[in-house]
């Protein structure tokens, strides 16, 4: 007799455990408790435990566009009471466009339970859940759960195994927001979230994303691209399809991403942004959702990196070094091979070494800073001023003013200029210098990528683009059927050396404007006044001969003099000018004749009026913004053309930082200019135009517009 009861006993409890497991074709699920007994009135938590079939997903309890989130009904012992679910953070599926949240692989539900404070005996837990499981189909699958729990004066702990799924559940579900967060509508009604969490790094987050708790107040279709400021997290969201204004709390999941000493951690926070009158974002906040950011894989972003640097080659800034690059191939001709191919490989070590400092500059900037962009280093007076004398000791040596010898082998102003290994190895240094203000076709979405990714896919793309602006020269070096098509030295190349000292010449004046344009007409004075010096230093190291006190005299005075021209650096940051010019006053950077100046709120009136809407990002230091202008958007044609259209111009000045212009390139995807927008009337969103600009190309632009009446 008391065999038969105890196998009566075995049954009951296999048929309880059977009951507590449900198995379908796609999903495994299991009904769990994290305690063994339970004490009278005190709580618990169950978990249902679901295991996915790979490539397959259920959703979240916002399921997104489409899908159904996971249910559970209850039927509990009288008395007791069961918590709604708490959700672990989700994870975002983009199927075929469709924009989805849920789980993939594995998720735990936990449910609170609390058992009645009278019970008596065992809690039996009944459970029927249904959810939906999908890949290209989907399939709506349910189960039946039972759970039969006895109860005691102190509730025991389940089995090690168990409790571990528990903490594991735990740490997947999303903690209180430390942060508090508000949002704002723009013109159009759309929400823009702002998380005030000050302090954090850009380059330290990533894949951050709000996942709103319900459908509707918020569009899942929509991309999001937020941004990381000193203010916080901004994340531009579209109004969803309800119907029903946006509530007075916008509850929902931040998930993001931090880089930490420990590696890169997933962080999730549920928050509730309170609806704030006073924050009203400009309707083009998001201009990414708008045009589309440049969304690229690292090795899209190698070759157009490849092709942005062999395009570099065509472009205006580095015609100077390059002419001095041929030129240097030309008294080559006729050596062996052997130094041909040395003096290419000098060139384009030169190339990659002064791409590989970049890289370094920018993740050391970006890691204290927060963002870099292309040509940051000419929206400093002081490095405009450095490169405009650096160009005009150049000229100064190709003119035959004075040659770098033994003594001054050191002396790097004069580097480039030399022959053999070293003289390559720093022409490929200084094209590298002058060629960062340009911006050419395929490298702006390569640069978009590079300065958003983490330092090794920074150092990638950099010197691939490195390899590509030096690799003409490389492949010439290397290629003897190439080098044959070389004219023979002769006199005619110390006349080709002096000629190529007026481009430097000119490059140093383009230096100066760009100068002034930043400090005001001051800086015409310290750039003419420290090259005078400069060449005054110059001059008394050549007179003379032999170690003598009048030696030692002449170059104690040439180093101060040289001190004193370098010493024009430490007024320049102190300029009325510049302050001005940064803080949006009347010193820009680039002529606005017939231009309003750029500001979103501007932009966004004109677009809301339905008005044609042009946008020049610009700087004085970017030689392809000036021919640009000179040979596109300044042309007798293209100006009537703008007044009779009726477009509303814009220019977006960046020759000093502007924290505005920043935040718009890196919304677009783009890390510097030139960037050209053109919002058509009535277009919902503008359309980016080349880099490099024709008078033909704006004229087709405008002629699609109806005549402005007058």
């Amino acid at each position: 007799m008391v065999r038969l009861l105890a196998l009566l006993l075995v049954m009951l409890a296999s048929s309880a455990a059977a009951q507590s497991v449900v198995t379908t074709d796609n999903v495994r699920s299991e009904l769990v408790s994290e305690v063994a007994t339970v004490k009278p009135g005190e709580p618990f938590w169950v978990g249902l435990r679901q295991t996915i079939r790979p490539k397959w997903h259920t959703y979240w309890k916002n399921p997104g566009e489409s899908g159904l989130p996971t249910e559970i009904s209850w039927k509990l012992s009288e008395g007791a009471k069961a918590d709604p679910i708490v959700w672990p953070a989700p994870t975002l599926f983009d199927i075929g466009g469709v924009t989805n949240y849920g789980f993939k692989d594995e998720a735990m539900l936990l449910v609170r339970i609390t058992p009645p404070a009278d019970l008596a005996g065992p809690l039996t837990l009944a459970a029927e859940a249904n959810w939906l499981v999908c890949e290209d189909v989907c399939i709506p699958e349910e189960g039946k759960f039972e759970l039969v729990l006895p109860s005691g004066t102190a509730a025991t702990p389940a089995p090690p195994v168990t409790r571990t799924l528990f903490e594991q559940a735990r740490r997947a579900v999303p903690t209180p927001s430390p942060w508090p967060a508000r949002y704002g509508l723009s013109r159009t009604g759309d929400p823009t979230l702002l998380v005030e969490a000050r302090g954090l790094k850009a380059d330290t987050v990533s894949a951050v994303y709000f996942f709103p708790a319900e459908w509707g107040p918020v569009a899942t279709m929509a991309r999001q691209n937020a941004t990381v400021t000193a203010e916080g997290i901004r994340i531009p969201l579209k109004k969803g399809d309800a119907k029903t204004a946006l509530p007075a709390e916008l509850a929902g999941t931040l998930v993001l991403t931090e880089k930490t000493a420990d590696g890169s951690i997933r962080q999730a926070f549920d928050l509730s942004a309170r609806l704030d009158p006073a924050f009203a974002p400009a309707a083009t906040t998001s201009l990414a959702n708008a045009v589309g950011a440049e969304e690229i894989s690292l090795l899209q972003a190698l070759l157009f990196a490849v092709l942005g640097g062999l395009i570099l080659n065509l472009m205006p800034c580095v015609f100077p070094v390059l002419a001095m690059k041929a030129a240097a191939f030309a008294r080559l001709a006729g050596h062996g091979q052997g130094e041909m191919r040395r003096d290419g490989l000098a060139y384009t070590a030169g190339v990659l070494a002064s791409f590989a400092a970049m890289a370094g500059i920018v993740i050391a900037i970006r890691s204290a800073v927060g963002e870099v962009n292309w040509g940051f280093q000419f929206q400093s007076p002081i490095f405009s001023l450095l490169i405009a004398y650096l160009f005009f000791v150049i000229g100064l040596n190709l003119s035959g003013v004075f040659e770098v010898g033994n003594r001054l082998a050191g002396v790097g102003q004069g580097l480039a200029s030399r022959g053999g290994t070293t003289g390559a190895f720093f022409t490929g240094v200084l094209a590298v210098i002058v060629a960062t203000p340009c911006t050419a076709p395929f490298m702006a979405a390569a640069l978009g990528f590079a300065l958003s990714q983490p330092a090794p896919a920074t150092v990638a793309v950099l010197l691939a683009m490195g390899l590509g602006l030096a690799l003409p020269y490389l492949a010439l070096s290397m290629t003897p059927a190439l080098q044959r098509l070389m004219p023979r030295p002769g006199a005619w190349m110390d006349r080709l050396r002096q000629f190529l000292a007026f481009p430097m010449y000119a490059s140093a004046v383009w230096m100066i404007w760009v100068l002034t344009q930043q400090t005001g007409a001051d800086g015409v004075l310290y750039a003419l006044g420290g090259m005078i010096l400069i060449a005054f230093a110059i001059w008394l190291l050549r007179i003379g001969s032999g170690v003598s006190a009048g030696t030692w005299l002449r170059r104690g005075v040439a180093a101060a003099a040289v001190l004193l021209a370098f010493g024009a650096t430490l007024k320049l940051d102190d300029s009325p000018a510049t302050a001005a010019s940064t803080s949006g006053g009347p010193a820009a950077g680039v002529s606005f004749d017939g231009w309003e100046r750029f500001s979103r709120a501007r932009m966004a009136e004109a677009v809301a009026a339905g008005k044609p809407v042009f946008v020049d990002f610009t700087a004085a230091w970017c030689i392809t913004c000036l021919v640009n202008e000179r040979v596109a958007l300044e042309t007798p044609t293209t100006r009537k053309a703008f007044e009779q259209a009726g477009v509303v111009k814009l220019k977006g000045d960046w020759t000093s930082r502007d924290a505005e212009i920043t935040g718009v390139l890196k919304e677009l995807g783009r890390a510097g200019v030139p960037l050209y927008l053109f919002w058509p009337p009535g277009a919902d969103r503008p359309k980016i135009l080349p880099q490099v600009l024709t008078e033909s190309l704006i004229l087709s632009e405008l002629s699609s517009i109806p005549q402005a009446k007058r």
